[in-house]
């Protein structure tokens, strides 16, 4: 968002003048315009007051030509000091508690910090305002109390017209309560302190009897009117701090809630621009509901009142046009509702242009037509003429088949509870909380039977599939991994022989060095990891060296001094010295393949264990450039392929590697792997259980699935996908728009994150799940835009959300292949469908000394980014790039 010009002046000014936290500048406007600036600073020092000033002139001009100065301040840090002057207390918005204080904040946007959005409580307060009257607000506040008692709620409805009250009149209140809100207030504002007051809470509300209510209609009216109630208010203060450091409408609050508990509060302000209106929007509203007759006087005045009202932005905002005479002729509704729009900045889909056949439309004004039977009524309310209000009411509570569940989702308070309570933790041990029981989080897809099979040992698939997340799993979290493998591993070592879990280890840079020194020396590849695969286990005290067996003592005696005389702690140059000594070395490359064939195999044996060693960390710490990734992971599965020539049963490994790494790699006997590898993938199901087991890490939303879609936490892996798809509806809906035609937001999700060789990300999930919680939040203050009645969040805050996890794996992309990103940063504004031709050309500006071009796209295609549509000639990119690369999507279907 653009600043405005008087952020920028106070940024220009302390740029110029602040030069350290002791020095500071106070910028402040006066409702009528004037600039008031204070500045401390020591480039004032040996100025005159007048040179001073003649600088900060020029400044303004220079910055703002336009602008008035008002009162100048300008001192040395040792004048002020003399002067006593302290710097100014930050900007709190509580503070603001009449139409003063908003006025001056409204004139001062470059004091303004971040307004901390209200955490809407029960019972939430909705104030019913007109900037003037005749235009049926406290007629309408009648009818929308009497339709929501009617659906279930416990309404209070107070009048706050102090100077003209008739709430209580409306509603034909019998008995009168003996005290009014007036008498309440009035008593507790001059109350000693220490003094408990004798009107109580009981004495200031009566009961509106209404039959065959599911809810219940309280009444809290003004007050008798007399000359005493005259007196009162004009002797009362609504901005009266009571009880050390409450208003008196929190007294109010709190004491009204522990009565009578009630779902909502609906005030009946005074209009225009006073005290108690103040008191009714400011302080005490949730929701505004601002009525107005469409002429210009009141378009003048409730744009006035808005453009006070915009700094509060935690303050939901809705209109209603009232009495129109004509509700067939609704130019001028329109035309001043949309001027009301524009002044409260209401956002609309320009935040959020991601799907072109999903335009989101601002609601159409709420009309209130010239009802005669409402003119003559005596009393409150008509009948006949409920349905009129029920939109009002249904901004308030709105109301679905299932009434419980739409009670939960579309009480504020309710549902942003539940929604901040969202997390969506990612599918990796590495970076979850060892206090939360892994298990709870982590998702057994279908290739997690292959994997606890002790013949697999490489476990391929692209970055972001989840290899990391078993890596992890079975290294940190063992005992939650035992109870994945439901028993199968109960008598199994895991050890980390190469990754991060292990702090002490190699470097890029020292892999590097090794690999020339092994070319230099004569070593082998194979040779280095089988030492290094001794000393891992030499660390983690699996290397006992027999003591009395007859000549063995003296074959490991070398052996062992050389590794015990290792310093502890982190990897040090004498660990790469030692693993090359034992690589290039040929006696000794034969003891160490001795000890590991002797002393871990026959122990491990012998104790009935299995030992799993896990490797990962291979893409990263062996780059692509040169032949260093090639020789070194040959190695490795040589040594693999080793091991298994010596039937080394009891030895097994668990080597993670990215798919694209080893269908490049060339060594002999490479189909030794065939049938004793997986490729990582999630099924539909996989992922969707995965979205149920983030979401139902939060208290809140699993005890609303429990209530309307019970899934047991062990059982979500057994749980068929369209009952994982009920679930889920809760938290995202079912279709994503309107319409039997439109796609289940279940199948949307899945297909945005599968790229176009099939490979589906649950890393891309957490963080799309995280953006579109972040993106609901943000709608907490947009009154405009409809809260939806069936679901948390809503279609496009899932596609904000994929905007997000679009352009993190763009970037992960980037850093898998670093040589692509000139081609990558090519794609801006590109079509998200082109033709070949083009890509031709963009790959000739690109990409030409890469690859050839048929190599190029056939690499693209391997690693998931486009694939070719032979009907059209056209290479269509995946939408999980889409976004994060900035192409444009428009027809890309």
């Amino acid at each position: 968002m653009q600043e405005n010009w008087q952020v920028l002046l106070k940024k220009q000014i302390e740029n110029q003048y602040i030069q350290n936290w002791q020095e500071w500048a106070d910028v402040t406007f006066s409702t009528s315009g004037l600039l008031n600036l204070t500045i401390i600073s020591d480039l004032f020092i040996n100025l005159s007051i007048p040179q001073r000033k003649e600088q900060i002139y020029n400044l303004l001009k220079s910055q703002v030509p336009h602008l008035s100065p008002g009162f100048l301040s300008l001192y040395t840090l040792q004048e002020a000091e003399s002067l006593n002057l302290s710097r100014p207390q930050d900007f709190d918005a509580a503070s603001i508690h009449t139409w003063q204080d908003l006025a001056i904040q409204a004139a001062n946007p470059q004091n303004q910090s971040p307004v901390p959005q209200r955490e809407l409580s029960l019972p939430r307060t909705v104030t019913f305002y007109s900037f003037k009257g005749g235009v049926g607000r406290t007629t309408a506040l009648t009818h929308v109390a009497w339709i929501l008692a009617m659906r279930g709620r416990k309404v209070v409805a107070v009048d706050l017209d102090l100077e003209a009250p008739g709430l209580s009149t409306a509603f034909n209140l019998q008995p009168q309560p003996k005290y009014g809100i007036v008498d309440y207030f009035y008593e507790r504002s001059y109350l000693p302190e220490g003094i408990k007051a004798s009107i109580s809470i009981t004495e200031i509300f009566g009961e509106v009897r209404i039959p065959n209510a599911k809810g219940r209609l309280f009444v809290v009216p003004a007050g008798c009117l007399s000359l005493d109630y005259i007196a009162k208010v004009d002797d009362l203060h609504a901005n009266t701090v009571i009880d050390g450091n409450q208003n008196l409408w929190s007294v109010f609050k709190r004491e009204i809630y522990d009565q009578l508990e009630p779902d909502v509060i609906l005030i009946d302000s005074r209009t225009g621009i006073n005290q108690w209106g103040a008191l009714s929007l400011i302080q005490a509203a949730d929701e505004a509901i601002i009525f107005l007759f469409p002429n210009e006087q009141n378009k003048q005045g409730i744009k006035l009142l808005l453009r006070s009202l915009n700094t509060l932005k935690n303050l939901s905002i809705n209109f209603v046009f009232s009495p129109v005479p004509d509700v067939s002729k609704l130019d001028k509704v329109n035309e001043i509702y949309k001027s009301f729009v524009d002044e409260i900045k209401i956002v609309t889909d320009e935040e959020s242009e991601i799907d072109d056949n999903d335009q989101l439309e601002i609601p159409e004004p709420l009309v209130i037509p010239y009802l005669q039977p409402i003119a003559l009524a005596d009393n409150y309310p008509v009948r006949a003429l409920l349905d009129y209000y029920n939109k009002i009411v249904n901004l308030i509570d709105e109301e679905t088949d299932e009434i419980e569940r739409t009670n939960i989702l579309t009480n504020s308070e309710t549902r942003w509870k539940i929604i901040k309570s969202l997390q969506f933790p990612e599918v990796n041990a590495a970076d979850t909380d060892k206090k939360q029981d892994f298990t709870l989080l982590f998702q057994r897809t279908n290739d997690f039977e292959k994997f606890l099979d002790h013949a697999t040992c490489l476990i391929r698939g692209r970055k972001g599939t989840g290899k990391t997340a078993l890596y992890w799993l079975f290294l940190k979290y063992k005992s939650d991994a035992q109870k994945l493998a439901r028993g199968r591993l109960d008598n199994t070592v895991f050890l980390s022989a190469h990754g991060r879990y292990q702090e002490s280890r190699p470097t890029r840079g020292q892999f590097q060095f090794i690999h020339e020194n092994l070319q230099q020396q004569g070593g082998t590849w194979e040779a280095f990891w089988r030492a290094y695969l001794l000393l891992r286990c030499h660390q983690e005290n699996l290397c006992n060296f027999p003591k009395n067996r007859k000549g063995e003592k003296e074959k490991f005696s070398e052996l062992k001094n050389i590794i015990n005389n290792l310093p502890k702690g982190k990897w040090q140059s004498e660990y790469n010295q030692v693993l090359l000594e034992l690589s290039t070395n040929s006696i000794l490359s034969e003891i160490v393949n001795d000890a590991i064939n002797i002393i871990i195999h026959e122990d491990t044996k012998n104790k009935s264990q299995k030992i799993w060693f896990l490797y990962d960390d291979l893409d990263e710490d062996f780059p692509e450039a040169g032949e260093v990734r090639q020789s070194a992971l040959s190695g490795l599965f040589q040594l693999v392929q080793s091991c298994d020539a010596n039937r080394l049963t009891e030895i097994r490994f668990k080597i993670f590697l990215r798919e694209d790494i080893w269908n490049r790699l060339i060594f002999d006997n490479k189909s030794h792997f065939t049938g004793r590898d997986i490729i990582l993938q999630w099924t539909r199901v996989d992922f969707l259980r995965l979205a149920l087991r983030q979401s139902i890490q939060s208290p809140d939303f699993k005890d609303l699935v429990n209530r309307f879609s019970p899934i047991a936490e062990d059982a979500i892996d057994q749980t068929p996908e369209d009952a994982i798809d009920k679930a889920l509806e809760l938290l995202w809906g079912s279709r994503r728009r309107t319409g039997n035609k439109a796609k289940y937001v279940s199948r949307w999700v899945y297909e945005r994150l599968t790229d176009s060789s099939g490979t589906t990300f649950p890393r891309s999930l957490s963080i799309l799940l995280t953006g579109a919680k972040e993106q609901e939040l943000s709608y907490q203050v947009k009154s405009s835009i409809q809260t939806p009645i069936d679901r948390l969040l809503r279609s496009k805050s899932l596609e904000i959300g994929l905007k997000k996890a679009s352009e993190k794996r763009c970037d992960e992309i980037k850093n898998e292949y670093s040589h692509l990103i000139k081609f990558f940063d090519s794609l801006k504004q590109k079509s998200a469908l082109l033709p070949k031709e083009e890509l031709h050309s963009i790959w000739q500006k690109s990409a030409q000394d890469i690859a050839d071009f048929e190599e190029f796209t056939s690499f693209l295609s391997e690693i998931g980014i486009i694939q070719f549509r032979d009907k059209d000639q056209r290479y269509k990119f995946a939408d999980i790039y889409v976004y994060g690369f900035e192409m444009i999507r428009q027809g890309a279907v």
